[in-house]
């Protein structure tokens, strides 16, 4: 059976990313860890935003060089 990305339902290859309570994607993950990143620094929820657009772009970039 596959397993599913809890977030935006996409099929998952592999065992998908783990967090305290769902499994994510690749592109779904890239954008939590930026808002937690986000969080973390800046402390409101638009630097969290932010940060998550930002870490999701810099994520695809370098997907794509390899």
């Amino acid at each position: 059976m596959a397993t599913r990305c809890d977030q935006c339902g996409k099929k998952l290859r592999g065992s998908g990313h783990q967090t305290y309570t769902r499994t994510l994607c690749a592109s779904c993950n890239d954008a939590y860890m930026g808002a937690a990143a986000g969080l973390i620094a800046g402390g409101d929820v638009e630097t969290g935003i932010a940060t998550a657009g930002w870490y999701q772009r810099i994520r695809k970039l370098t997907r794509r060089e390899r």
